[in-house]
């Protein structure tokens, strides 16, 4: 009777892409720190262009920008 002899294949480690480095998802902190410049970004480009909003509508669309940046 012959023994079959199990092989063992090895796994290739996938290396995380430069992109990926990139949209490593951060800690609260790093997150709302993000979401402020960006809402500070969109207000003042609101302020120069002259469009009608507030700083709630800023925070809210930073937020989304930043969530999708981190695909949160």
């Amino acid at each position: 009777m012959t023994v079959k002899k199990e092989t063992t294949k090895k796994r290739a480690v996938k290396k995380a892409s430069p992109a990926a480095k990139r949209a490593a998802k951060p800690d609260l902190k790093e997150f709302l720190e993000e979401v402020q410049q960006k809402a500070y970004e969109l207000y003042q480009d609101r302020l120069r262009s002259g469009v009608a909003g507030d700083e709630i509508s800023d925070w809210f669309e930073a937020e989304k920008a930043i969530k999708e940046k981190y695909h949160l």
